[in-house]
């Protein structure tokens, strides 16, 4: 039994709502963006950090219901990134670099590819046809085109693997923000 309903002017306590499925999913989906948000945070911390955001909004959500709950919370990357404001210092994006790094080294340079290997049997059949014995960063490729078949074969070479790892490396270390591990500690 309360007493404070029974004084007046006070409020009268608020029935807990109960969480459906719809409800709980909104808070994982949430939970998860922030995940996503704080992927470079220190681990152990953002567990915990997650963890006690996730009992908030449950108690909160049995007040005010879910998207209150989670509209009070705001944005998980405004959260996330004031999360990351608060660290002794700046600290490398490790899983951007990784993505940067994937595109720039891998997908860039096998488009690349895919294009040239186009263009070059277009420029061969513009030409009448018949089989090329071109490069492609520093590496041999013969390029075929007749009226009845049509191909390029790329040879195996290092140059093109040493172009597309030298790029990816530059792209990691400028995603993942190096310089950060050699940065002071903020104030």
């Amino acid at each position: 039994m309360t007493l404070t309903a029974d004084l007046p002017g006070a409020p009268a306590p608020q029935p807990a709502r109960h969480l459906g499925r719809a409800d709980r999913l909104r808070l994982e989906v949430w939970l998860w963006r922030l995940a996503q948000a704080m992927d470079d945070y220190p681990r152990r911390a953002a567990r915990e950090i997650r963890r006690d955001l996730r009992a908030s909004a449950l108690d909160e959500a049995s007040r005010v219901g879910m998207a209150a709950a989670l509209r009070d919370l705001g944005r998980p990357s405004r959260l996330a990134a004031a999360y990351f404001a608060e660290l002794d210092r700046p600290r490398p994006r490790w899983t951007d670099g990784a993505v940067l790094a994937f595109l720039v080294g891998a997908a860039f340079p096998v488009y690349l590819a895919c294009a040239w290997a186009v263009g070059a049997t277009q420029a061969v059949a513009a030409m009448g046809g018949g089989t090329v014995e071109l490069t492609w960063l520093w590496a041999p490729v013969t390029v075929e085109s007749t009226d009845d078949a049509m191909g390029v074969e790329f040879a195996t070479a290092w140059q093109p693997l040493a172009v597309a790892l030298g790029l990816g490396s530059i792209a990691f270390a400028l995603g993942a923000r190096i310089w950060r591990l050699w940065a002071t500690p903020r104030p």
